[in-house]
């Protein structure tokens, strides 16, 4: 007896876009990899569907135990298969295969941890803070402008040498007289000034 996946009809859907609906639906997707990986009967995949669209509610019920436990068992086994390829790397004799060997080992133990550090940050979530600025360091300064999205662009920096661009001179007008105040500043005499400006 072969049992067949059971289409649901949904309202104002006609056949071919709901049997279109179904075979895409990640649970069906999923169950058909399954069925194929595991050796398991055809007849069985309305079962499977059924019980992966039980799990995916679960999970949009917040109930993410079957997720913590699938991480957790993924991890032993990436770590079990580091543990294994390490071991074969040690005990080869051939250069080329302890080569492979140990990066394989390597890439599964990259895999165990990220996937604990997966089921860490599902487990504890990180806390998201939206801050709109950040001030760093010692005398920084920072222009809150109403409009952050007009820039303008200074014509000159304050720091930039005169004569920079075309048409600034420098002044080069004579000297005052010194002042009474400080004397010894007093304008340089007229034997050291060059001939000509």
């Amino acid at each position: 007896m072969t049992k067949k996946l059971r289409v649901e009809q949904q309202h104002k859907k006609t056949h071919d876009p709901q049997l279109v609906s179904t075979v895409t639906s990640p649970e069906a997707l999923s169950a058909s990899v399954l069925t194929i990986c595991r050796g398991i009967e055809p007849s069985y995949i309305h079962d499977m569907v059924d019980e992966l669209r039980k799990q995916t509610a679960a999970v949009h019920g917040d109930d993410l135990s079957r997720a913590e436990s699938m991480l957790m068992a993924q991890a032993h086994t990436l770590d079990g298969l580091f543990a294994r390829l390490i071991a074969d790397a040690l005990t080869s004799s051939a250069m080329d295969k302890m080569e492979r060997y140990m990066k394989l080992g390597l890439k599964a133990q990259n895999q165990a941890r990220a996937t604990l550090q997966t089921l860490s940050e599902l487990k504890h979530p990180k806390q998201v803070a939206f801050v709109k600025q950040a001030n760093i360091g010692n005398q920084v300064q920072v222009n809150n402008d109403s409009n952050p999205t007009r820039t303008r662009k200074n014509k000159k920096a304050p720091n930039e040498l005169l004569e920079a661009e075309h048409g600034e001179r420098m002044d080069t007008r004579a000297a005052s007289p010194a002042s009474r105040a400080d004397p010894a500043k007093s304008p340089m005499g007229a034997e050291f000034r060059p001939q000509k400006r």
